[in-house]
């Protein structure tokens, strides 16, 4: 068995409620649906070093499991539980495999820049100082041969963070930042979950006036975070099912190929078929 890049104890708070350690999985590229054990999905081998494994179950899932049980019961948390759910919801968006792909695909173009970068300065250096000509050549040379190994094989350094799950302390501070608000769904659409199950607009990123992160926290709750502030920076809300539905719409539209759910639901291979999906912004009133 591999390492679960979606946790098995997040995943059962979506699972069949007549069967209990399933999950109903929806998948984007065969449009199929079948219901499998949640021990064996999301998962992949050696996803992780063992070590990493060990630290994500004793300090992000277990803590993050018990601040979820608390929020899915609509209690209040501590402002330390806080931290630890965003904590967890930051390890969420690095440790799936969307993530490592897109920070892979990004590697061309940060080499690109750096090495554009170094020539500029080898060139600033040579006009200064007058540099000896041959010398200069051979610098760039060398910055050329660089180039042409680290665009087919990335220093091991880049690799390895990447493949690391720990979120910055940025990002962590933004998150904490929020107005989160925990909706509440009573059908008779509930929520889904994905295996890139936290959503923002990357056109919005995270910290801008119109920022938004929605993180389904199980099949009757979500957690909903922006900067239209209310009367505490955690509020429970009555959901209506257009806000349900605008939420599974979003997560639709950044799964990378399952959409997990309690139940077989066709509504959901729809969306998930849906190459150009229309999602809107959420208002709250208060």
């Amino acid at each position: 068995m591999g390492h679960h890049f979606v946790p098995q104890r997040y995943l059962r708070n979506f699972e069949d409620r007549s069967r209990p350690g399933f999950i109903w999985l929806h998948d984007k590229r065969g449009g199929s649906v079948r219901q499998a054990e949640i021990a064996h999905v999301a998962q992949s081998k050696r996803f992780y070093s063992e070590e990493t494994e060990v630290i994500l179950a004793r300090d992000v899932e277990a803590p993050g499991n018990a601040v979820m049980r608390k929020l899915t019961n609509n209690t209040s948390i501590s402002p330390a539980e806080r931290l630890q759910l965003a904590n967890y919801i930051g390890v969420m968006l690095k440790r799936i495999p969307a993530s490592r792909r897109r920070a892979t695909e990004m590697i061309p173009g940060v080499l690109a820049d750096l090495v554009a970068e170094v020539r500029e300065q080898l060139n600033t250096l040579a006009s200064n100082v007058r540099a000896d000509p041959e010398l200069m050549a051979r610098r760039l040379q060398e910055v050329d041969a660089a180039e042409r190994k680290f665009s087919l094989e990335p220093p091991p350094q880049v690799l390895e963070q990447i493949r690391e799950p720990w979120p910055s302390k940025e990002l962590l501070r933004v998150l904490l930042s929020m107005t989160w608000r925990v909706l509440v769904a009573s059908g008779p659409t509930y929520f889904m979950t994905t295996d890139n199950p936290v959503f923002f607009f990357g056109a919005f990123g995270l910290g801008g006036e119109t920022s938004e992160l929605s993180f389904p926290l199980s099949t009757t709750h979500t957690l909903h975070g922006c900067w239209k502030r209310a009367g505490s920076d955690l509020v429970f809300v009555g959901t209506e099912q257009r806000i349900v539905k605008e939420i599974n719409r979003r997560l639709a539209s950044t799964t990378e190929r399952l959409a997990f759910y309690h139940e077989p639901a066709p509504w959901l291979l729809k969306i998930l078929s849906k190459t150009t999906p229309y999602l809107s912004v959420i208002h709250w009133e208060g």
